[in-house]
């Protein structure tokens, strides 16, 4: 099946993974990178590198061979020697290779003659490539919600306020009652929340400085119910960190379903956000239940509720006028998130 790309994007692959150049030329080592899309007489040269003691001249195609490429591939070779023999590129061989999408062997045969090393590869292993292991793409990918089994979030509210007195798990529990696993189910949320810090098999957990706000932000009155200040403070949090942790992904990822789904019919149905939210979460093949799919779709629909972000019934879904904003917002701190992986790799 052919896939349709445009070269300079399979380019890009190839200037941002060093790794990739050498498996595809069958390089001891990773080549460097001298010139991209380099100006010439005769045309621009997609790529240039520099190779233990020899420069490396490579022409890319998106699409099977053609005897003109290897013309076009000559004509720039001559054209760095000359460069060479003015003294206005680094000495050393020239090695050209060509890389095309299609090549048989008598092809190959007849550029190898003319000193051309002719090179297939396949443009859907690069963009593979390139979506597995660019850092910013893994991470967003890798990210996924979780099942902790926790229904609303106040329901860490007992515990984490309870901090101000021990910051022992086994006094906690001495305090709170109930399963060792549902105290562990409590302190692992939180922390996914980053209310808490804590180290899975330690007893000590403590307040982060978020926590600190959300405790000091409580209901005075109702203490088990999220007051409005600090539904704010998880908003906002969540807004500006959406790749903090899998559940704050989870949240942000149930908002974003409804709003895309708002396009086609509002209010949502549930049933539309139950299969939808699976698969905009990267989880569609991980709840392979019914039951699965509806139990994590309600209890992510549940937090954003508990934030003020959605309002629902049994069997439809609303965004309220902050899941409005929120959506717009975190879209772009999201974006900003990106570009800042971007920079980094």
């Amino acid at each position: 099946m052919k896939l349709e790309v445009r070269e300079s994007q399979i380019e890009d692959v190839f200037v941002s993974a060093g790794v990739l150049t050498r498996r595809i030329l069958n390089l001891e080592d990773e080549p460097r990178l001298l010139v991209r899309q380099m100006i010439l007489p005769s045309g621009r040269l997609d790529l240039l590198y520099a190779y233990q003691t020899k420069l490396l001249l490579i022409e890319l195609k998106a699409v099977k061979f053609k005897r003109d490429f290897l013309d076009q591939v000559l004509n720039y070779k001559n054209e760095l020697l000359e460069y060479q023999q003015r003294g206005k590129l680094l000495q050393g061989d020239i090695e050209s290779f060509l890389l095309c999408t299609e090549a048989t062997s008598l092809e190959k045969s007849l550029a190898e003659k003319r000193g051309v090393n002719l090179t297939k590869y396949d443009p859907q292993e690069v963009l593979g490539f390139f979506y597995k292991n660019f850092k910013p793409i893994a991470f967003f990918t890798k990210t996924k919600p979780i099942d902790i089994g926790i229904w609303n979030l106040h329901l860490v509210h007992e515990f984490i306020y309870l901090l101000e007195q021990t910051n022992s798990v086994i006094r906690l529990r001495e305090l709170i009652g109930g399963s060792q696993k549902t105290l562990y189910n409590k302190i692992k949320f939180a922390f996914e929340l980053r209310l808490i810090n804590w180290l899975p098999n330690q007893d000590k957990v403590s307040l982060t400085n978020l926590g600190k706000q959300y405790v000091q932000s409580k209901d005075k009155i109702l203490s088990q119910r999220m007051s409005e200040e600090q539904a704010e403070l998880l908003r906002r949090f969540v807004i500006q960190n959406p790749y903090e942790s899998s559940v704050i992904l989870g949240i942000a990822a149930v908002v974003e379903s409804v709003f895309a789904l708002s396009k086609n019919t509002y209010p949502v149905p549930m049933g539309h956000l139950i299969e939808y939210f699976a698969y905009f979460a990267g989880k569609y093949f991980d709840w392979q239940t019914p039951k699965a799919k509806f139990n994590a779709t309600r209890m992510y629909s549940n937090y954003a509720v508990d934030l003020g972000l959605l309002a629902k019934t049994d069997n439809t879904v609303y965004l309220t006028p902050e899941g409005f904003r929120f959506t717009v917002q975190m879209q772009l701190h999201k974006s900003f998130k990106m570009v800042e992986s971007l920079r980094v790799f």
